[in-house]
């Protein structure tokens, strides 16, 4: 949901954001409880600003919603522009600070603690949320990303999930002798398929995990800090947890893994770039979110998919089976011009109805728990390992400087993906060690953002 993080907001940022959003964004005059945009009111047209989870397909997929968004509210005209993740974070915080953006936008899961805290957003009502249905009708984890941790403001309606799972091809499961049913039920039945390939002969290599952008390993390797009992953040979000015991067991096992079996063209690339790598023969095992699924039933005739694929969930540690859970939401901005118009289309794009078809058409996971219901998402088998992670899934912490946490771990933790081989667990603990020295101190400043 990341690409570029930015150092620490000056104070002048911040208290010019503070200033814009002191007032309720005007231009709608709508009063006191009432919820949403009468079709008698005056003809509006709000700025959607959406961030790229795919290629053409999510595109075509927005514009189709505007479609049948203006069907039902001929007097609301929806402009969708596409954004990308790179320059997000600075054209949000631009558009905040002038007062001159979008209406609504997707904002990635953990922006939402850092905007929350600068006051850039624009917090939904009671009479909202209970139109939308109310927060039992979203999945749990995504609803913890849905307001600064510690606050009863919501900001972030839940939009899309970004629920990940293991993809594998069943040619090399196969020649190797592996049944794909026990093949990763928990580490030491993924690690023993990973030797088996290997030891195999086979001219795939096990995997194909992506090194070179650190955010996206980061989610790769938080499910096995968690499923050995640790954690990044202490449950306040003001102290790292990395150096802790559990956590260095599960970067340990992870760092070790990627060093013994990925496939080393697969090591040079971006996590973005991985699943068209799979699906063209680097690595036989993967992960990656249900969005493939999608782009691999479209297109099975590539070399990695022809003869057969399929999903698994993420193995279980010790403590359990636990996957990352990315994603986003939708805010509306302080600084709106059409605020209620603007919920309007929230509560469209978040709607059950919506939420089926957009997420069938994108291959993304809907944030609406029923929205699944009657797709191939609930019933296509290559689908199912995600129905399981849904119910694993775990999200970072909702604090205003997961931004800045976030790089940090990013480039400390760079040394142990781009070691030239598996490290001892005394060397990654050393890491960590500094790693979390560099959390701490900057968890000491409450107002860091990673915004400007």
């Amino acid at each position: 949901m990341r690409r570029t993080v930015l150092r620490s907001v000056a104070a002048a940022t911040v208290a010019a954001l503070a200033l814009s959003g002191c007032a309720k964004g005007g231009g709608d005059g709508g009063a006191g409880d009432t919820v949403g945009y009468a079709a008698d009111r005056p003809a509006v047209e709000l700025q959607f600003w959406y961030m790229p989870y795919g290629g053409p397909i999510q595109d075509r997929a927005v514009i189709q919603e505007t479609e049948e968004f203006h069907k039902a509210h001929p007097n609301i005209t929806i402009k969708p522009v596409r954004i990308q993740w790179s320059d997000a974070l600075t054209r949000l915080s631009t558009a905040t600070t002038s007062g001159e953006g979008p209406d609504v936008t997707v904002l990635g899961t953990t922006w939402v603690g850092g905007f929350s805290a600068l006051h850039a957003l624009r917090p939904y009502t009671e009479a909202e949320l209970a139109a939308v249905g109310g927060k039992d009708v979203f999945a749990a984890a995504s609803w913890s990303a849905s307001h600064r941790l510690g606050s009863d403001e919501i900001t972030a309606l839940p939009w899309l999930t970004d629920v990940r799972a293991l993809f594998y091809r069943k040619d090399v499961l196969a020649a190797a002798g592996i049944d794909p049913a026990t093949a990763f039920t928990d580490w030491n039945a993924f690690e023993a398929t990973l030797k088996k390939i290997k030891d195999s002969g086979s001219t795939v290599w096990p995997l194909a995990i992506g090194n070179e952008n650190n955010f996206g390993i980061i989610h790769n390797v938080a499910p096995f800090i968690w499923g050995a009992g640790g954690n990044l953040l202490d449950d306040a979000g003001d102290k790292s947890l990395l150096d802790q015991p559990p956590a260095v067991d599960g970067v340990a096992y992870y760092q070790r893994l990627v060093h013994l079996y990925d496939d080393p063209e697969a090591m040079k690339l971006t996590s973005s770039d991985v699943p068209e790598a799979f699906a063209k023969g680097v690595g036989a095992i993967t992960i990656d979110n249900s969005q493939s699924v999608g782009d691999y039933l479209a297109d099975p005739d590539r070399p990695g998919l022809k003869n057969g694929w399929g999903t698994a969930p993420m193995p279980a540690g010790k403590m359990g089976r636990f996957g990352f859970f990315g994603g986003s939401g939708l805010a509306i901005l302080k600084a709106a011009k059409h605020p209620d118009a603007a919920f309007e289309w929230v509560k469209f794009l978040t709607g059950e109805e919506s939420q089926r078809r957009y997420s069938v058409s994108s291959g993304l996971w809907p944030a609406r728990t029923e929205a699944i219901k009657g797709t191939r998402l609930e019933s296509d088998p290559a689908y199912a390992a995600f129905r399981t992670m849904i119910e694993a899934g775990r999200m970072y912490p909702s604090i205003p400087a997961w931004i800045v946490v976030e790089s940090i771990i990013a480039k400390d933790l760079a040394d142990l993906w781009h070691a030239e081989q598996a490290l001892t667990r005394a060397q990654v603990e050393d890491i960590l060690k500094r790693t979390t020295a560099d959390i701490d101190e900057a968890l000491q400043d409450p107002a860091q953002t990673g915004i400007k």
